[in-house]
């Protein structure tokens, strides 16, 4: 059966329907089919989901209680309970950028004016201290430098780096390295 043949049975079949039912008629057949499937696909997908709710939410009922569990999350919670001692506090900040601007020389970057900013949440137990350190050289010498940084002092983290090449022939990049370090402010 070639596509014409089946195009003029399908047009055949359009047009004794419309006779027999009129335009008003198929339009209501074909609602009523669409909403048979629909209430199918979201009857289907109400019990999937509810299967998938029962597997990944387990109830009373079937935990054990679990003694290594017990043991485990106390060790949790002193690890997490000591985690602000591992911090240094806010008052070693100004050794902590001496040792980036150091890095920053032992590298022979070129270093622009920074721009610092302090963000500390009211109540919170941590400060972050954020420093936009302009920087300008070849790509090896910044990658360096932020391996040193990241490498030596371990309250830092890089937050952002945008280089871009000022010259398409050129080696020397310019580049913006914003640092984050984190401190502790010492409350419990």
């Amino acid at each position: 059966m070639n596509a014409e043949a089946l195009r003029e049975r399908l047009l055949t079949l359009r047009f004794e329907l419309a006779r027999r039912f009129g335009i008003n008629g198929l339009v209501g057949v074909a609602v009523l089919c669409s909403a048979v499937v629909m209430a199918n696909s979201a009857m289907r997908m109400q019990a999937s989901t509810l299967a998938l709710a029962n597997d990944v939410r387990p109830t009373q009922a079937r935990k054990q209680p679990q003694a290594g569990g017990e043991a485990r999350s106390d060790a949790d919670s002193a690890m997490l309970a000591s985690l602000p001692d591992l911090f240094p506090r806010f008052a070693h900040s100004a050794d902590d950028i001496a040792a980036i601007l150091a890095h920053a020389s032992d590298n022979n970057l070129t270093v622009g004016s920074a721009e610092y900013l302090v963000v500390a949440e009211s109540g919170g137990r941590y400060v972050r201290y954020q420093m936009l350190l302009p920087v300008k050289d070849q790509y090896g010498a910044i990658r360096r430098f932020l391996a040193s940084v990241l490498n030596n002092l371990p309250n830092a983290a890089l937050r952002e780096i945008h280089v871009e090449r000022p010259a398409v022939d050129g080696s020397v990049l310019d580049a913006r390295v914003r640092f984050e370090l984190v401190y502790t402010t010492g409350r419990p």
